[in-house]
């Protein structure tokens, strides 16, 4: 096994999920404070998710690199093998989020929407309560 290889592999399979999660981070964060239903302090609920699909997409993408990459050939074929292996990993592991995010927002679009008051929020609640 050659240990440049071995870790030019492992270098790849960890900084591939993390420009991936990267750069869906700002808008993922957006989303996610959305559909927290009483959002925490500092969007604590949206970070521990981006910080949980980091975790997911890194461990993932280690896990294929570690039992499929090619540590024995030339330099070449273990870097083009870590690519494709890291590619994977970042696909399915962003389709796995992407699909946990999206379930909560088609329930909201299907959901009819709250009729707006032209009165403004506070004279609506207060025609509401007869007050």
């Amino acid at each position: 096994m050659s240990e440049l290889n071995f870790a030019v592999t492992l270098l790849i399979a960890v900084i591939g999920p993390v420009i991936a999660i990267g750069y869906l981070q700002p808008i993922l964060l957006v989303v996610l404070d959305s559909l927290c239903i009483a959002p925490l302090p500092g969007k604590a609920g949206a970070h521990f998710w981006v910080r949980s699909a980091y975790v997911l997409a890194i461990a993932g993408t280690l896990v294929l690199a570690l039992t499929f990459g090619d540590f024995h050939g030339s330099p070449l074929e273990a870097v083009h093998r870590a690519l494709w292996l890291t590619a994977a990993g970042c696909f399915v592991s962003i389709a796995i989020i992407t699909r946990r995010v999206w379930a909560p927002v088609q329930d909201r679009l299907a959901r009819p929407a709250a009729p707006v008051s032209p009165l403004g929020p506070i004279a609506a609640a207060a025609a509401r309560t007869g007050g």
